[in-house]
């Protein structure tokens, strides 16, 4: 008996997982119904069909006893070069066994064709089905790619076809894109110490960067997926590696004349509108053979994009949340948009969008504080140390008070970067570059100031007065290298510092008190734009 819940309620949305099933089945039963069977059910698109989906799922789910019943006395097949097969997992056409290759002492994955699928069904039908499970077989042994399971052996036996794959020991993206809070008690592994540093936006964007790559790759051969989603993302425990799997919806081009569209199958979730849309019309193969594209897959690269940054497929949500990295949003709006020359022409186009953000300088993230720090109190205590400066030029003080005063203006940078800064190996870099560029620049300034003394040691305060100007320079110039490995603002702001270097110079009287006001607006600026401070 069936939970009271299967049926769900008039209001209330299928999972993912249930459409995932629901799409496998209807699209078997879309097959059969175009070899002759009448026993499938059609993709409606009146407001009714949710609950027809959720009744259809009831029966279905009811029914499984008895088709399991008839096909009880079915012991998994034994295969010449394998031990004995254990049962992990069902889809909507295939069983997937485990078992060790006696020769490899290899544990591999072995998928057969679901006995139950072939019962009460025409010949043609079974027919159709054995020929789509070999051309999943067909098309996964394909293309060799790092990041997609790898395909080992096929064969037949008893005139049922099977393939062994590499068994994944791992979850799959859509596992682990969903927080799990049951458990905090385990010790966790080196591996998942080393992950648990890398932040949640970076590590997703990761793994489907590769796996946009394998998608790639696979589009070169002339192959679509059609069924890409973050179930059928596998992520390696050990090498925390994406592979991509499940090729039973997968087909040559729609160009190619000598494959058939298998109509519209896969998980509406992350399925192209184009795609949506002909299954409600229930449309033609040829008008479906139409609207596979590189494009669809690519929508379902950002759909999978999405659900792995969010833990809820692109159905489930009401918007883009704002939360999200800017960028990260942006991509999956582009690869998501309606109408698919709006989107990333090519998965590789997609997987180079990502790998830009990905690469991006994030040295923010490394000091965690700083930008609060920067503006509530680097900020004024740079335009109050300008003031004190103008006030000692004014009471006529000795050169090495005035000195002094001028290089105390590093010591609250210097401060808010070592109370702000993370010390870890992934840190290192960040810690390394922001150090050296003030670091320099304190040090150019001092011997600036050491050579304008020098040139002009008759009149100190004359050579503190041209000092300004120049150290506005160097300010400029430090902003320039910053914008190489850090945020491309800070272009704009050496330019700015540039014009200030010339301003100051107009007005010597006042420079001290100038060059503190618009460090503190800098700081500012700073802490308040560079929006990698907001994802820090």
């Amino acid at each position: 008996m069936t939970d009271s819940n299967a049926l769900g309620h008039e209001d209330e949305a299928p999972t993912d997982e249930l459409l995932a099933d629901l799409e496998r089945l209807a699209e078997t039963r879309n097959s059969s119904r175009r070899t002759g069977s009448q026993d499938a059910p059609s993709i409606s698109d009146s407001a009714a069909s949710s609950e027809h989906q959720r009744l259809y799922m009831f029966v279905d789910e009811l029914a499984s006893p008895i088709r399991a019943a008839l096909v009880a006395d079915e012991a998994p097949p034994i295969l010449p070069e394998y031990g004995e097969l254990e049962e992990v997992g069902r889809g909507g056409m295939g069983i997937v066994y485990r078992s060790t290759h006696q020769k490899m002492q290899r544990v591999d994955a072995i998928k057969v064709i679901r006995p139950d699928r072939l019962t009460g069904v025409s010949f043609d039908a079974v027919k159709q089905m054995q020929n789509r499970f070999e051309r999943e077989v067909r098309l996964a042994a394909y293309v060799a790619h790092e990041h997609i399971v790898p395909v080992y052996q096929v064969g037949e036996i008893d005139g049922c076809p099977w393939f062994s794959m590499q068994f994944v020991i791992g979850t799959t993206l859509n596992e682990l894109s969903k927080p799990d809070v049951s458990n905090t008690s385990q010790v966790p592994s080196p591996l998942e110490v080393l992950k648990s540093e890398v932040p949640v936006p970076e590590r997703m964007a990761g793994y489907i960067e590769k796996i946009a790559r394998a998608v790639d790759a696979v589009h070169r051969h002339g192959i679509l997926h059609g069924d890409i989603k973050p179930h059928n993302i596998l992520i390696e425990t050990e090498t925390d590696r994406p592979l991509l799997s499940d090729f039973g919806l997968a087909e040559f081009d729609a160009c190619d004349a000598s494959m058939t569209s298998t109509g519209v199958a896969g998980t509406l979730a992350y399925m192209a509108p184009e795609l949506a849309q002909a299954a409600k019309r229930n449309a033609s193969p040829d008008e479906i053979a139409a609207n596979r594209s590189v494009s669809s897959d690519v929508y379902s690269l950002g759909a999978t994009l999405w659900a792995a940054l969010t833990g809820r497929s692109p159905r489930e949500a009401d918007g883009f949340p704002s939360t999200l990295p800017v960028e990260l949003l942006r991509i999956c709006q582009k690869s998501m948009a309606e109408d698919p020359s709006s989107r990333h022409a090519s998965a590789k186009e997609f997987a180079d969008d990502l790998a830009t953000w990905l690469n991006r300088p994030r040295w923010n993230r490394f000091f965690p504080g700083l930008r609060h720090l920067l503006w509530m109190v680097v900020a004024p205590l740079l335009f109050a140390n300008g003031a004190v400066v103008w006030f000692l030029l004014r009471l006529r003080a000795s050169e090495p008070w005035v000195w002094l005063a001028i290089f105390v203006g590093y010591a609250p940078l210097f401060a808010t970067f070592g109370a702000s800064q993370q010390f870890n190996r992934a840190s290192e870099s960040a810690r390394r570059g922001l150090w050296s560029i003030w670091i320099g620049h304190a040090v150019g300034s001092l011997a600036c100031l050491t050579s304008l003394s020098i040139m002009f040691h008759a009149d100190p305060y004359r050579a503190i007065a041209v000092f300004y100007p120049c150290w506005a320079v160097i300010s400029s110039v430090a902003l320039f290298a910053k914008s190489g490995n850090f945020w491309t603002a800070y272009r704009w702001i050496g330019v700015a510092w540039s014009v200030i270097a010339v301003l100051l110079a107009a007005i010597p009287t006042v420079s001290p008190i100038a060059f503190g006001f618009f460090a503190a607006l800098t700081c500012i600026i700073i802490a308040r734009g560079d929006r990698e401070f907001w994802n820090a």
